[in-house]
């Protein structure tokens, strides 16, 4: 079984397996790193076939640092697949494993992708707490590498580079999620460098997903309030996202873009082509662990079928969207996307003539909007008081 990817970070890994193929413990190690790039190429068939025979020889050979990575590739694996799913349990375990056996840069990269979890959970505490020590485990990484020996060198820096990578776009993220764009594109444009450096062609469409994503949801969330946005110019872009997957060798997650894509189409009013991509891609998503974002996408859906004369299925669907939104944890829920659920059927609702439910979500989304822009305080004082706000030099 053989994956061939262009990156120079494919390239890197197939030459340290083969060079080390007469030690079959260091070479177990690389191939673990190697089926986490084949993840993050959305490779999943291969990787999972690899990772079955390491889990194999784990047990016949123990050793930490093994037990390590593949904790790390088996939390990456539900994480890609389900965007939890005891993702975070497995990597915590892989961190602590990497610390105790003294792998330094193995431990920066758990806190980052940490970090990126925390993320999506919404958890700033956390966020701040990874992100602050995968950032100071890459530093000491790359200064250690100075000092050790070519190819040590070369294996430490690129450990760095990739916790840097990762954590920056979890740290660009927050800073768009606080409404600080500037800081959210230094943070990016530092994920950049340290990816190029790696030559890492996965963790660049990774962040350029990332960065692309939260601008389309500030286009969205502007839209829902009214304000003027930017979406034929961002559609280019989400376009971009899928050429650029498919030159590097894949993605994870290739059906989230025809999602950002539906929601801009909806901004434009397209709603029949809007409707289209959500039907084609929100049930594979949503199944896949998207249920708390999934609620505001089938609003979405909803204002599309009431414009394009579905009014029975638009309200059946508007209705159930109103149901789902009850099973959010108020304290780590995405605020932005539940203010743009009810902000969507309070429309959906008025299109339909039903002027009370209207009503209802209108307030609702009004409530949810102040509580987004108190937690986009909250999040920006916390991340300059842990001196978040700006890249290292």
């Amino acid at each position: 079984m053989t994956v061939k990817l262009r990156s120079r970070l494919a390239q890197r890994l197939d030459g340290e397996i083969a060079a080390v193929a007469a030690m079959p413990a260091r070479c177990a190690v690389l191939q673990a790193q190697r089926a986490i790039l084949w993840l993050r190429h959305g490779r999943a068939v291969e990787a999972r076939e690899e990772l079955d025979r390491l889990q194999a020889r784990a047990l016949v050979h123990p050793r930490v640092e093994l037990a390590a990575w593949l904790h790390l590739a088996e939390g990456l694996t539900a994480y890609f697949s389900a965007f939890g799913g005891g993702a975070r349990e497995r990597v915590g375990r892989a961190r602590v494993m990497a610390n105790a056996a003294g792998l330094s840069g193995l431990t920066a990269l758990c806190d980052a992708w940490l970090a990126l979890m925390a993320f999506v959970d919404r958890d700033i505490e956390r966020l701040v707490t990874h992100a602050t020590a995968a950032l100071a485990g890459a530093a000491d990484n790359g200064a250690g590498a100075a000092h050790a020996a070519s190819n040590a060198a070369g294996v430490a820096h690129a450990a760095s580079n990739a916790a840097a990578c990762r954590v920056a776009s979890a740290l660009g993220m927050a800073w768009d999620l606080a409404r600080d764009e500037a800081a959210a594109s230094a943070w990016y444009a530092f994920g950049r460098r340290a990816a190029s450096a790696d030559g890492d062609d996965a963790g660049l469409a990774a962040l350029l997903y990332n960065q692309m994503q939260m601008r389309a949801l500030r286009i969205r969330h502007a839209a829902l309030a009214g304000e003027p946005g930017e979406a034929p110019a961002v559609l280019l872009g989400v376009d971009s996202i899928g050429h650029f997957d498919d030159a590097v060798g894949g993605s994870p997650r290739a059906d989230l873009t025809p999602l950002l894509r539906a929601q801009l189409l909806t901004v434009q009013g397209d709603h029949a082509a809007a409707a289209a991509l959500l039907e084609a891609h929100l049930p594979e998503a949503v199944a896949a662990g998207l249920a708390r974002t999934g609620g505001s996408l089938l609003a979405d859906l909803a204002w599309c079928w009431a414009n394009t004369g579905e009014l029975v299925r638009a309200r059946a669907l508007a209705d159930q969207a109103a149901v789902e939104v009850l099973a959010e944890d108020p304290a780590h829920c995405d605020l932005d996307e539940r203010a743009a659920l009810h902000a969507r059927l309070a429309q959906v609702y008025a299109r339909l003539n039903e002027g009370g439910l209207s009503a209802q979500h209108a307030d609702a989304a009004q409530a949810a909007w102040a509580d987004d822009a108190s937690q986009r305080q909250r999040w920006a004082a916390r991340l300059r008081a842990a001196g978040l706000a700006h890249p290292p030099r």
